[in-house]
């Protein structure tokens, strides 16, 4: 069989939207990573610009020294080392020089330990690459209030001089995440490449559907394979198993808001119909005036009460859902509860 020919991501479509918050979720191997390693370091060849290359926790950096082993051979004037949480870099004509001297080209951390970047400068960082920023493994977990552990990482480093530029680059795994949840980003059910903007284009999603990509992967004997698979829905057609309708509906105009619960995943406000038996609504939008209950102690202050598992307004929450009474304004709402049902 001969070797088919792969079409790559490209980035000039999503840049051309001159977001700062750029999210690329595409299917597995399209890319994304290579692409935007390549132009990380054509920046730094070019204006001496710098990145931060993040990971959400420091075990998923063990295979950091590998970093540059894909891509090292496009640019052979330049020798490449990794090291002390910075990517270095020399002239190949120096190699024979005793003391050579190498250039930091970026960074790299984990967002678990971002309080230890706070007192560091980076002057020159004008990308963030946060790789994986979906979670795929089964073992792994979202940080407390992540989105908001993010946006102080970012002013960390753009330090509010507008310079930065993040790469947030996954696979489409779930749309329950903490991003899409902080930023009511929601793909279209029905598939089809997308661009989603909010916040007046500060945050820039795209939602790759590349049938060029897709044709080529299946034209490999990997391809073939999986063709049909449940597999093949994630990794080549980038479905996202959690985006149904199931118990989706608009709250009824009888509907009056209770109170707000606020979880580790984002905040829901809860809406009752009494008249309909009663039906309870969730939703990601909340009104002016708010009663809130948190399910975190470190939150818990004079407008917010700490409510438990064994509390009698969560078990009166928890017997809604399971004797169906209970509806989302949206898939990832709903999903974001499950998970909050789940611990």
């Amino acid at each position: 069989m001969a070797k088919t020919e792969i079409p790559y991501y490209s980035f000039d479509k999503i840049e051309s939207f001159n977001g700062v918050y750029n999210m690329v979720v595409a299917s597995r191997g399209n890319g994304k990573t290579y692409g935007r390693k390549e132009k990380a370091i054509k920046a730094w060849i070019k204006k001496g610009s710098q990145f931060f290359y993040l990971r959400r926790f420091k075990t998923e950096l063990k295979g950091v020294n590998t970093f540059f082993a894909d891509i090292a051979h496009v640019f052979p004037e330049w020798d490449f080392r990794v090291g002390g949480g910075q990517f270095l870099v020399a002239p190949a004509a120096t190699r024979d020089e005793k003391k050579r001297k190498w250039e930091v080209m970026g960074f790299y951390g984990a967002l678990s330990q971002a309080q230890n970047f706070k007192s560091v400068s980076y002057p020159r960082v004008t990308a963030i690459i946060f790789d994986e920023f979906i979670i795929e493994k089964g073992n792994m977990h979202y940080l407390p209030n992540e989105a908001t552990a993010f946006t102080n990482f970012f002013s960390t480093v753009d330090r509010n001089k507008d310079k930065t530029r993040v790469w947030f680059l996954a696979n489409s795994v779930a749309i329950d995440n903490p991003y899409f949840l902080a930023y009511d980003i929601l793909p279209d059910d029905k598939g089809g490449d997308q661009f989603i903007t909010a916040y007046n284009g500060f945050v820039v999603c795209h939602f790759v559907d590349d049938d060029a990509f897709k044709g080529a992967v299946y034209k490999t004997r990997f391809g073939q394979f999986i063709a049909g698979t449940e597999y093949a829905d994630y990794a080549v057609e980038a479905r996202f198993k959690d985006n149904t309708d199931v118990q989706i509906a608009d709250k009824t105009s009888d509907a009056k808001y209770r109170f707000t619960i606020e979880t580790a995943k984002g905040s829901f406000s809860v809406w009752i119909d009494i008249n309909a038996g009663p039906l309870f609504y969730l939703s990601s939008k909340m009104p002016k005036d708010q009663i809130i209950y948190t399910l975190l102690p470190e939150r818990v202050s004079d407008e917010r009460t700490f409510m438990t598992r064994s509390d009698k307004l969560s078990r009166y929450i928890q017997s809604a859902w399971r004797t169906g009474k209970m509806y989302f304004d949206k898939p990832p709402t709903r999903n974001a509860f499950l998970e909050m049902m789940k611990r």
